[in-house]
């Protein structure tokens, strides 16, 4: 059996509203029943009817620019005011890629709920993947799998303090069936530079071994290339 990292516990983000995170987490839960167990027909039609409603209701209030949140974490409206990167969190720290994303983001009521943070200059991705986003019977879809290589390899720029990068190529291998309902560790690393590109790679592990490993080109952010928040 694998001896996963321990897990630096639940993230408590600072800079976003906590009603909107216990909304998404609701909602979450709530999909997560769903998804594994029957509902009698007429409750089911009550239910329904009442979420119909209730989302009527949301759609009368203005929309949210993503934009908005991702400038909440202030990394790149440091690079677009200074010209220079924030440099990387503490030995440890948790790190968060975008607080709208449904792959961890705290304000995404799909969030297949990953959390990250800083080992060394390694990006780590905690995650136990439940039955919303199980794929074979009794196994986690694959490209669950691949949506959290992307980020915790995304990752990795956060925790070295270098710069953004855009996903250009993601290659993965399945070397196992990715288990459902335990404790799963996704790890990545830089391992060259050329140019504007950036070679990463990393593995997936469970309790029985790594079920899978990726390997990654990202190319290094342009200013132009971003959309800033909302002044």
């Amino acid at each position: 059996m694998t001896q996963l990292s321990p897990d630096p516990g639940p993230f408590v983000p600072d800079d976003l509203p906590p009603h909107a995170i216990a909304l998404a987490e609701a909602v979450n839960r709530l999909g997560s029943a769903l998804i594994a167990r029957d509902v009698d027909p007429d409750r089911a039609a009550e239910m329904a009817a009442g979420f119909d409603a209730q989302t009527e209701e949301l759609l009368l209030l203005p929309q949210r620019r993503k934009a908005d949140d991702v400038g909440r974490r202030n990394r790149v409206s440091v690079f677009v005011e200074t010209g220079e990167w924030p440099g990387p969190p503490p030995q440890g720290a948790q790190v968060e890629f975008d607080p709208g994303s449904f792959v961890g983001g705290e304000l995404n009521p799909l969030s297949m709920g990953v959390r990250y943070y800083r080992d060394g200059d390694e990006a780590v991705g905690h995650v136990t993947l439940g039955r919303a986003f199980e794929g074979p019977p009794e196994r986690a879809h694959g490209g669950a799998v691949c949506a959290i290589f992307d980020e915790v390899l995304g990752s990795v720029f956060r925790v070295t303090g270098t710069p953004s990068a855009f996903t250009g190529e993601l290659s993965v291998r399945f070397e196992k069936p990715a288990p459902l309902d335990v404790p799963l560790e996704f790890r990545g690393r830089q391992v060259r530079a050329e140019g504007r590109r950036r070679h990463l790679e990393g593995e997936a592990h469970g309790p029985d071994g790594v079920f899978a490993r990726a390997t990654a080109i990202f190319i290094e952010m342009r200013l132009d290339q971003f959309v800033l928040p909302a002044r």
